[in-house]
């Protein structure tokens, strides 16, 4: 594999440009499997000094690609390490992973128009007998599933796409919008980890009591009347939600 090189007219700061190589060499699993990555090796593969170096490893740090070993160095952490980030558009999760060049796959089941639960009626303002679109997803990468997600989606009777149809779009929001010109503009996420059980545990693919980081999601349209509620599942030690503030 070719060494990538740094491009000092390109106007982008050294660090990130060092941040970004080291990133794309270790989901390429370039070489870097438990090798330790040292601070003199990296000034001297980048011509650089310490100082940029030393800010790509912190923000490497931070963002849980490497960890480091008292007296022993800088290690890359193993598995995929999915970063959503803040600003990811609803049902934008597989072009997102497709961008990060880890060719997720999607497999779709359990497609149908059902009465929800109880709980789901109600975030949903429904009646007591109202039918919603559900199905349920997986998401694998590298012949790992990743994530696991159930949608209740409020839609016309007639929308009944299949599960190959909802596989090839990516996204049951993209396709309602196209089809009815129905669009979900936002969306409340409730987040917390627990341990994985029952049917948790199954559709990952995990052993009782591994962690996990699970989401629950109203979505809402333009006017804020909710349309669509999701809880999925993700491996806690493969995946992290960014989230943004503002003053």
């Amino acid at each position: 594999m070719t060494s990538a090189t740094l491009d000092r007219a390109s106007g982008v700061p050294l660090y990130r440009q060092i941040k970004k190589i080291l990133i794309d060499e270790m989901r390429a699993g370039a070489g870097t499997d438990g090798l330790a990555m040292t601070e003199e090796a990296l000034i001297t593969r980048f011509h650089v000094s310490c100082a940029p170096v030393r800010q790509a490893v912190k923000e490497l740090v931070d963002e849980g690609y490497v960890y480091r070993e008292r007296a022993k160095g800088t290690f890359p952490v193993q598995g995929l390490n999915v970063q959503r980030p803040a600003t990811l558009q609803l049902g934008g999760l597989m072009g997102y992973l497709r961008e990060q060049g880890l060719s997720p796959e999607a497999t779709v089941h359990g497609v149908g128009r059902v009465v929800p639960p109880a709980e789901v009626r109600e975030r949903l303002g429904l009646g007591p007998e109202e039918k919603v679109l559900t199905f349920t997803r997986v998401i694998t990468v590298k012949d790992e599933k990743l994530v696991s997600s159930r949608l209740y989606l409020c839609s016309p009777p007639d929308f009944e796409p299949t599960s190959r149809e909802l596989e090839d779009a990516g996204s049951a929001f993209e396709l309602l919008e196209r089809t009815y010109g129905i669009d979900l503009t936002r969306s409340e996420h409730h987040v917390w980890a627990s341990g994985a059980k029952g049917e948790d545990a199954s559709a990952l693919g995990l052993r009782e009591g591994e962690p996990i980081l699970v989401v629950e999601t109203v979505f809402l349209s333009r006017e804020g009347r909710p349309g669509g509620w999701r809880r999925a599942i993700h491996r806690a030690d493969e995946f992290k939600y960014v989230f943004a503030s503002n003053r």
